[in-house]
């Protein structure tokens, strides 16, 4: 991936890049809300620096200066980014649908409502989803939501 597709992808979230001798510290800023799953940090390639002044969480990883390094920090802030805005989709999508069933309850009847059924219907992962996709390393402790 060109160096600009990797900044693009960052460029709401990212804040500096650094060079500490033969390491890259990426520094980016999340909203205070988000959670940081395990599955996403190298808990010795990572470090909270804290709140930001704007209330945003501010942290630092750090990785050896080689290409494999750089694309596993990359897609673990990526991961942590995908996570979170999936979340908040969920919990936008979630408010939604209570409303359409408060609406459905005020406008049926009971017997009607003790028939209601709800489903879900799921797909089968297609040949670009895979189904067991991990570049990451577990880490044993960090102060995180899964």
């Amino acid at each position: 991936m060109k160096m600009f597709n990797y900044l693009n992808t960052l460029k709401d979230y990212l804040t500096s890049i650094r060079k500490l001798e033969n390491y890259l510290s990426f520094d980016v800023s999340f909203a205070s809300t988000w959670k940081i799953p395990k599955k996403f940090v190298q808990e010795d390639k990572f470090l909270n620096n804290g709140e930001t002044e704007d209330g945003r969480i501010s942290l630092s990883f750090v990785c050896e200066f080689d290409e494999p390094s750089v694309e596993l920090i990359y897609e673990n802030i990526i991961g942590i980014i995908k996570f979170n805005l999936e979340k908040e989709e969920k919990d936008r999508l979630f408010e939604e649908k209570v409303k359409e069933l408060k609406t459905i309850f005020d406008k049926q009847n009971l017997d009607s409502l003790k028939e209601l059924k709800i489903g879900i219907n799921e797909s089968q992962p297609t040949v670009d989803e895979p189904r067991n996709r991990k570049r990451t390393k577990e880490t044993p402790i960090i102060t995180t939501e899964e």
